[in-house]
């Protein structure tokens, strides 16, 4: 009767277009092992009993120190206790401080040796991720030329294909994640401070950057982003307007690497590209709690809030055939209410909610529909609105996204056919007015506007309206 029953329950659920099991594996982005007495033994057997499959450790390279592995003996146990305790540990590489990148301290061959060092020190390990947060100056600068243009992902670009070679280099089979993305940029160089660059904006400056190259090898195996919620106290499907994205908002940066690397030798999730969220995490109220010190430095939510959305993370990262990985950033608290309090289990070491909501949901697996997702053709969000004064037609465009637009004027009085057009550049979620006279004496008029995606100039949506002229 048992074996009828889960036979049945399959059944239905496939009818029902459910995924069954868990298509991404969960882990934790946790440093602090290194540190424990016992290298993170306790920590790692807690970890693979609520059913984690991963343990991402991040490691730093260090250009005026570029021949030293950093934390070297610190490295050795944790690698060691992670394995030993059935996890598959990530090595997250990156170059740190940005003030060295900025002084040219730094360059691609010497990463990509340092890279190339630990992957031969350790050949257990078969997952690197490359890179942490380029978009942000709090890992990359400069982001912007002069002339106020993306810097920081061309210069990024050549990093990242020196690991992938240097990496391929030593085992084939390891699995080359880039690039780390922060969810969030504001595009300003001019900016007071914070001057960063929106994730979509830099995949495709980063894209531009791999076709004028010439570069005929992928640069990544996997898609490392980040995911973070705009503030703890957001729901999971606030997500975030364009150009940033967050979790709800993944089609977005499917699409992204779509028009960043389609056509190319750089596969996309059309192609078998994964995607890793491997930093991910909603930070909650300490107050009253034993370990911590110092006052919160964001706002937070609560603990039964962060365990409900925990739980929905996953199960619909599950749903995602696309994901590969989701990881929670920190799987026990630090103490520390300046850091990042959104861990699994407190600073003294006790169970949050999340804890058992993330066992159950690990357990769970997808239990909705399969989440599909196939490359736009058209310009996202646009929007045409036309109207008269005088002999003049003006037309109120927007886009949900950078683009361009060609909008033509039209007679539609008599046999003429005489129009008049003009080119004109339409920032992301900003309107935009274009004022054109009709080439001939006319009361009735046809604009047409003609949208292209700045991120991809095949993709393109047309609109035509018809308006009369006030004379």
């Amino acid at each position: 009767m048992r074996i009828l029953a889960l036979a049945t329950a399959l059944t239905v659920a496939l009818l029902a277009g459910a995924s069954v099991g868990v298509a991404a594996d969960v882990g934790a982005n946790d440093d602090s092992a290194k540190y424990q007495d016992d290298g993170g033994a306790a920590m790692y057997s807690e970890m693979a009993a609520l059913g984690l499959k991963q343990s991402v450790i991040g490691v730093r390279f260090v250009p005026s120190d570029a021949m030293v592995v950093q934390d070297k003996a610190l490295l050795d146990r944790a690698i060691a206790a992670a394995q030993g305790a059935g996890l598959r540990v990530v090595l997250a590489v990156y170059p740190y401080p940005p003030r060295e990148i900025e002084a040219g301290m730094s360059s691609p061959t010497l990463f990509a040796s340092y890279v190339g060092v630990l992957a031969s020190i350790y050949p257990e390990v078969k997952h690197f991720v490359i890179g942490n947060e380029p978009n942000q100056p709090a890992f990359w600068r400069p982001q912007f030329d002069a002339a106020g243009q993306n810097a920081s992902a061309p210069a990024f670009g050549p990093y990242l294909a020196a690991a992938y070679d240097t990496l391929k280099a030593v085992d084939p089979s390891i699995t080359v994640i880039g690039i780390g993305l922060s969810p969030r940029g504001n595009d300003r160089p001019e900016a007071k401070n914070n001057i960063s660059t929106s994730p979509v904006r830099f995949l495709r400056a980063l894209g531009a950057w791999y076709r004028r190259s010439g570069r005929t090898r992928p640069l990544m195996d996997g898609f490392s982003f980040h995911p973070y919620p705009n503030e703890a106290t957001d729901p999971l499907e606030r997500g975030y307007a364009w150009p940033n994205a967050g979790f709800v908002n993944l089609d977005r940066m499917k699409q992204a690497l779509w028009d960043a690397f389609h056509d190319t030798a750089q596969p996309t999730t059309v192609d078998g590209l994964k995607l890793h969220l491997d930093e991910v995490g909603w930070q909650v109220d300490t107050a009253g709690r034993t370990g911590y010190r110092g006052p919160e430095n964001v706002p937070v939510t609560d603990e039964a809030t962060q365990a409900a959305i925990y739980g929905r993370l996953i199960r619909e990262a599950a749903c995602d055939p696309d994901v590969s990985s989701l990881s929670f950033f920190g799987y026990r608290d630090d103490g520390l209410r300046t850091g990042f309090q959104a861990g699994l289990a407190r600073a003294d070491g006790t169970a949050r909610a999340s804890s058992a909501a993330v066992q159950a949901a690990i357990a769970a697996g997808c239990t909705g529909l399969e989440r599909t997702w196939e490359p736009g053709l058209e310009v996202l969000g646009t929007k045409v609105a036309v109207g008269s004064q005088l002999a003049a037609v003006t037309t109120r465009l927007a886009a949900g996204e950078d683009a361009r637009a060609k909008v033509c004027l039209r007679a539609l009085d008599g046999s003429s056919s005489a129009k008049r057009c003009t080119s004109v550049t339409v920032p992301g979620l900003r309107s935009l007015n274009v004022a054109l006279r009709p080439a001939v004496a006319t009361r009735r008029v046809e604009v047409t506007v003609s949208f292209a995606a700045e991120a991809n100039r095949k993709r393109r949506t047309v609109i035509v309206r018809q308006a009369l002229l006030r004379r």
